[in-house]
């Protein structure tokens, strides 16, 4: 079985869009009806789709063969066949490949000659002396979004920056809180998305978390333990949308701080978890003050919390919440990488109690507050740290939402709004 998972693409001295759909981001509706199943895109159908459309040479270095050229001789690896050159698994080829791919776009610096992809950020690993700064243009692509497999065309952060108020008349959900719980205990992966069985999920979880870690960081970092990776990913499951403990978190694992620290980042490097940095009009601390931790995949985190989607709407659901905030949470820093603008995502918290779960800020500095709510009720206490935020911002304050497990959308008041989750996805 070949593991789809959320991967880097680098693309050398070009802009790299989807030459296919032409707007610059990888869109593909998918469908859940029972007789039909989703299209499982992952990196090596994206690079072939590119082969076909643009033409080129298509390598994985998962061959044997392949792998053990580039290693023999990476500058003739490299300078045979046409260009593009798209080589999968990246990571397989190690320093001296990197390096020979520096050396022939420095002799000739056109743009598109190389497209290199891997399951982790290859360029920023240990083992690699080149990082190919200047060089190489980094795109992320996360698990599918809601908004993809919806079909959606309109992004909710398009929608929230320029027209907010037209929010305040959308029509009332289809979904509610047991469909929220599917989709969050579920997950975005590709390969799960076509699962019925909750049994095979979680059996490719297993999978997937075990070659991650087994292969992916023993190979890019030299861990020994890999007990103690399994055990921190578990941690920073069990603290998903919450600021990491990196004290109790080192002693709860008998290590290190640092080295809790550089296993995180190890983590980080592989998908497997994301942070959400903490925002400040003070630059200096918005810096040092602690970021939120997220699992990148709802699913994968429901996994291991051993919750289900019944559990999630149990009376006592000790991670309904969390789990909540960090779909949305993902959804947003999923459609950040399609905006038509520049967006950067962090959460905000005063020392006297005011918090809100997600600042998005543009680079001209206008700003949209989201909290989370794993509630069909709203009222204007759920507000309280999205009023805080529009009385300190003045007219850069451009709305507040509150998103919920509800179906209906209500005004709470000056440039704030209580939404269902679904205005994510639906126009």
């Amino acid at each position: 079985m070949t593991f789809l998972e959320p991967w880097v693409m680098a693309t050398l001295r070009r802009d790299m869009g989807d030459p296919c759909c032409g707007d610059g981001r990888a869109y593909l509706p998918a469908y859940l009806g029972d007789d039909r199943v989703p299209y499982s895109w992952g990196k090596t159908t994206l690079l072939r789709q590119l082969e076909a459309c643009r033409g080129g040479t298509y390598l994985t270095l998962d061959d044997g063969t392949l792998r053990a050229a580039a290693h023999a001789d990476p500058e003739v690896f490299v300078a045979d066949g046409p260009r593009p050159m798209l080589i999968d698994e990246i990571r397989r080829g190690g320093d001296d490949l990197v390096l020979a791919i520096k050396a022939s776009v420095d002799r000739s610096p056109g743009r598109g000659q190389f497209v290199l992809a891997g399951s982790t950020r290859f360029l920023a690993t240990p083992s690699l002396s080149e990082s190919l700064a200047g060089r190489a243009a980094i795109i992320d692509v996360w698990p599918f979004a809601q908004q993809e497999l919806a079909g959606g065309t309109t992004s909710f952060l398009s929608r929230a920056f320029e027209e907010p108020e037209s929010f305040r008349t959308t029509a009332q959900s289809s979904c509610g809180r047991a469909d929220y719980f599917d989709l969050i205990a579920r997950g975005f992966f590709p390969e799960v998305i076509a699962m019925r069985s909750e049994l095979a999920r979680a059996e490719w979880y297993d999978s997937y978390v075990q070659s991650i870690i087994d292969t992916d960081i023993r190979e890019m970092a030299k861990v020994d333990e890999a007990g103690n990776l399994r055990q921190l990913l578990r941690l920073a499951a069990a603290a998903t949308a919450q600021e990491l403990n990196m004290v109790k978190t080192a002693g709860d694992l008998g290590l290190h701080r640092t080295t809790v620290s550089r296993y995180l980042g190890l983590l980080e490097t592989v998908f497997l978890v994301h942070s959400l940095p903490a925002w400040s009009r003070n630059l200096n601390a918005r810096a040092v003050r602690r970021p939120k931790v997220h699992i990148t995949d709802t699913g994968l985190a429901a996994h291991l919390l051993s919750v289900d989607a019944e559990g999630l709407g149990a009376r006592v659901a000790p991670a309904r919440g969390a789990l909540v905030e960090t779909f949305i949470v993902n959804e947003l820093a999923k459609q950040a990488t399609w905006s038509p603008f520049r967006v950067n995502l962090f959460h905000w918290r005063l020392s006297q109690g005011a918090e809100v779960d997600l600042v998005v800020e543009r680079t001209n500095g206008r700003v949209i507050g989201v909290e989370a709510k794993a509630t069909d009720a709203v009222d204007l206490r759920d507000f309280k740290g999205l009023t805080t935020l529009r009385d300190s911002l003045g007219d850069q304050f451009v709305h507040g939402f509150v998103l919920h497990t509800g179906r209906r959308s209500l005004s709470f008041g000056d440039r704030l709004t209580a939404l269902p989750i679904s205005a994510l996805w639906d126009r």
